[in-house]
């Protein structure tokens, strides 16, 4: 076997490194993602094609730039905390932001994290944008499916199985008259009560599923009427507090908080085990806050698991309109939902 000469291996070396680089950058700029690497000053040493694509501008124009010479100020403060926190963890950061592109205002799934050399030592950041617009219109029709759906099932209860009760107790109730003579009548009185009752709580039912001409001049009003009826049947106390913004016009927005109300108040009831409910809606600084406050046992939210809380469902609604929700809480000291939605993002 003969060993080849030191500088032959040298040079198959350096050009298998060059092959190496040469792949590795075709897959980076076939990537959908949007990706770019910045040395240890800051400034950018590559860009792929597809953050050329969506911010609508040369690759080449990105290089030798800092974060606040490619993004808007707003942009690039966010990217520089989050990158200040990934520097801090030794971990990617990620979070949602809305960047300007060149079809206009679209939301991303920002990432960034350090990157090192062989050694192990700090060389730069690297810096992924992720397009959620499709992810995005696939959630809201989702929920969309999952309204129309309500829609027709309270369509459904209110004239099939409304009228049919209605028509039960209208029967009973004539019943009850033939047999008063002979003391069978308190057996058909209470059918036509139960029958009565039942139409009511199926109508009830049917108004919940389906909210008909909620929008924002008539929400606290609405509201109200839903929460009387809720709290009634629980045996809670209930107050509302705030007036709904007249910045929000859109009924898709009124009928999303409504049913983040809904969602809070129907946890507080089953499992907060206190005695009163508080929904207070506050505009504060460019943002319209919702919060549905109980008195009840509260719990440690980061040892107790909130899947079976409609927790997913509500924060899919707030992420819809462009906002975020928190939940607190504390033993002993019952529990707080907020609904954040910034009312100049619409």
């Amino acid at each position: 076997m003969i060993a080849a000469a030191p500088s032959e291996t040298k040079k198959g070396r350096r050009e298998t490194h060059r092959d190496r680089l040469a792949m590795l950058s075709t897959v980076i700029n076939a990537d959908a993602d949007a990706l770019y690497l910045r040395d240890a000053d800051g400034v950018c040493t590559m860009a792929n094609a597809s953050l050329a694509s969506t911010l609508g501008v040369p690759s080449q124009s990105f290089l030798e730039r800092s974060v606040a010479q490619i993004f808007p100020p707003e942009i690039a403060d966010a990217i520089l905390e989050l990158e200040a926190l990934a520097f801090a963890s030794g971990e990617p950061q990620s979070c949602e932001l809305a960047i300007p592109t060149a079809q206009g205002k679209r939301p991303f799934l920002v990432t960034h994290g350090v990157c090192r050399d062989a050694s192990g030592a700090v060389a730069g950041v690297f810096g992924r944008l992720r397009d959620l617009s499709d992810q995005k219109r696939l959630e809201r029709e989702v929920v969309e499916i999952a309204e129309r759906e309500m829609r027709r099932i309270a369509a459904d209860l209110h004239d099939d199985l409304c009228q049919g009760l209605a028509a039960v107790s209208l029967i009973s109730k004539l019943l009850e008259k033939k047999l008063e003579d002979d003391g069978s009548a308190k057996i058909a009185g209470h059918i036509a009560d139960l029958t009565k009752n039942l139409a009511v709580s199926t109508r009830n039912l049917a108004h919940n599923l389906a909210p008909t001409h909620l929008s924002g001049e008539n929400f606290i009003d609405y509201l109200r009427a839903s929460a009387a009826e809720f709290c009634a049947a629980f045996r809670l106390k209930c107050g509302i507090e705030g007036v709904w913004p007249a910045q929000l016009t859109e009924p898709a927005v009124a009928l999303h908080v409504y049913r983040i109300i809904q969602e809070a108040m129907h946890n507080a009831a089953k499992h907060g085990g206190g005695t009163c409910i508080t929904v207070r809606l506050r505009t504060f600084e460019g943002a319209f806050t919702v919060s549905v406050s109980d008195n009840g046992q509260g719990f440690t939210p980061d040892a107790c698991g909130t899947e079976g809380m409609g927790l997913n469902t509500m924060n899919y609604r707030a992420g819809l309109l462009g906002g975020t929700l928190a939940i607190e809480s504390v033993p002993g000291c019952g529990t707080t939902v907020t609904c954040r939605l910034p009312l100049g993002a619409r």
